[in-house]
């Protein structure tokens, strides 16, 4: 039998692969919106949050991060430069979420990690002030809040499905 001979660079090639697939699944999911007064609350952040959760906030952090940030480009960027803050606040979505689940481990340890990530996730109302002012943000918050549990749910069900199982 032949042993496997690991290829230089075949690590960094699986990671950009997932990545890259992953966040293109991002941009797929923001095409699905969430009944909301603002047609940018959709099902994007499912493929960050199922990333953390399996792979772990490395993964998490990657695909929330440059997910939001293509996705946003795809539709406009209809909060202009605030984008990147609220990319840099999905990535923090991604962390929380990898970081709790790797902690609590099987078999329940999705459920705090995901409910961190939709609370992170809702907290970003608050880089739409500048651009909405308080009474418009304020009123994303049920929206935010519904979508970014469904999102989690999704993502914590597919999970929990073919956790064990290798993909990617």
């Amino acid at each position: 039998m032949v042993p496997s001979v690991k290829r230089p660079g075949t690590v960094k090639a699986i990671y950009l692969t997932r990545w890259s697939l992953f966040a293109a699944l991002c941009v797929a999911g923001s095409f699905i919106p969430f009944p909301s007064p603002v047609g940018t609350i959709a099902f994007d952040s499912f493929p960050g949050y199922f990333a953390a959760l399996y792979f772990g906030p490395l993964d998490g952090i990657v695909v929330c991060f440059i997910g939001h940030m293509v996705t946003s480009i795809v539709h406009g960027f209809p909060l202009g430069p605030w984008h990147f803050v609220i990319a840099v606040g999905m990535a923090a979505v991604g962390a929380a979420t990898g970081i709790i689940n790797k902690a609590l481990s099987k078999p329940w340890g999705f459920i705090p990690a995901t409910a961190a990530g939709a609370a992170i996730n809702t907290a970003l109302f608050i880089t739409a002030i500048p651009v909405l002012g308080w009474l418009g943000s304020l009123l994303l918050v049920p929206f935010l809040a519904a979508a970014s549990l469904l999102n989690g749910a999704l993502a914590a069900a597919v999970y929990v499905a073919v956790r064990g199982k290798r993909l990617i």
